[in-house]
């Protein structure tokens, strides 16, 4: 066996399962830490900050509130006066201006929401950190079949480095050398993974486009100053968001097909974010907040839109629901969840298993 090997691939498969933890852990972390900080900046006890389900992993007190990590890692959350169960382990019974259910309705609405904005907050700010930091030279992003690009060789990920023996540095230096160069072949270097490869290329005149084509999408992307990026950062997570919405409405109305990834999808595609590297998992962490955000603020019982929902309408009534209805709810929300869960899962297991 080669040695070397087989340590790359044990290094390259713990990065991977680090950097599952570290994007799954985060999501989870900052929406229940939203949850959290609007409620101890509104006067609300908070017993409990947990990361996970079911028996304790680890625990502190402090401040009166336990801060713990738990077994099952498949969620988290905030346990507060006034809307949880008091624990029995504690020792004071907090005062009625220290209860959730004794603050206002804009306090309550604003401590449930502050999950799912601290969500859409953390993609807007990893967009603007992605493009203020984040350089990537002239690169190939596609290449069609039987094009100049896939006859020379060219493959998706391959950055250039030289044409003709010329460094380029810009995408309007690789367009230019191909654009002049219809006919003729291009002495090119490109980098591949930690490789220099030669390749000869030769551009040709595309009657449809009228212009001198190698067949290949190109992609550059240069750091941006904070003002333009934190504008970009603002209108691209808008953007994600009213796409990611608008596939749902089409799932909804049975206009496309739908598909779902529970944790088992979600693992699988963090971990193949993780092999392309930093840029990819940036991305793919954007796009995972955005949806749990989104996802959080529906009206469905046990998520925060529910509450937000619920409480709106019992300040227009005057009167809470009654304990059994609200009961009623969750149990409803709850068997939603586990099937959508079980569905979801079922759908990762016939993508990601060949012949299942």
């Amino acid at each position: 066996m080669n040695t070397g090997v087989f340590w790359q691939e044990a290094l390259s498969a713990s990065s991977t399962v680090l950097s599952v933890i570290v994007v799954f852990g985060a999501l989870i972390f900052l929406h229940e830490l939203g949850h959290f900080a609007a409620a101890k900046l509104s006067g609300v006890r908070v017993f409990d900050f947990a990361l996970g389900y079911g028996p304790i992993l680890w625990q502190k007190f402090w401040r009166g509130t336990r801060y713990s990590i738990r077994y099952f890692p498949l969620g988290g959350f905030v346990r507060m006066a006034g809307m949880d169960d008091t624990p029995a382990d504690v020792e004071v019974i907090p005062a009625p201006e220290e209860r959730f259910d004794h603050k206002p309705l804009w306090q309550r609405i604003l401590i449930i929401f502050s999950g799912p904005a601290m969500n859409l907050f953390t993609a807007f700010l990893l967009i603007a950190i992605y493009l203020m930091t984040i350089s990537i030279p002239p690169t190939v992003f596609n290449v069609a079949p039987d094009s100049p690009a896939a006859e020379g060789g060219l493959m998706p990920g391959d950055s250039f480095l030289s044409i003709e023996g010329q460094p380029v540095k810009s995408l309007d230096e690789v367009l230019s050398f191909i654009r002049t160069h219809d006919g003729q072949a291009l002495d090119m270097v490109v980098k591949r993974g930690d490789e220099e490869i030669g390749l000869v290329v030769t551009p040709r005149y595309n009657a449809e486009y009228e212009s001198v084509m190698i067949g290949a999408e190109l992609h550059e992307q240069r750091a941006l100053a904070p003002p333009t990026a934190i504008k970009a950062a603002i209108q691209e997570t808008w953007r994600w968001s009213v796409l990611i919405l608008d596939y749902l409405g089409q799932m909804i109305t049975g206009k496309v097909q739908p598909e779902v990834s529970g944790p088992v999808g979600i693992v699988v595609m963090t971990g193949a974010a993780a092999q392309e590297g930093l840029a990819a998992l940036i991305r793919w962490a954007v796009l995972l907040n955005i949806n749990l955000g989104l996802f959080n603020l529906f009206p469905i019982p046990l998520l925060d839109g529910f509450w937000i929902i619920l409480m709106i309408f019992e300040a227009v009534r005057r009167k809470p629901l009654a304990p059994e209805q609200r009961g009623m709810a969750q149990f409803v929300g709850l068997a939603l969840l586990m099937l959508l869960m079980v569905f979801a899962t079922y759908q990762d297991l016939l993508r990601f298993i060949p012949g299942l």
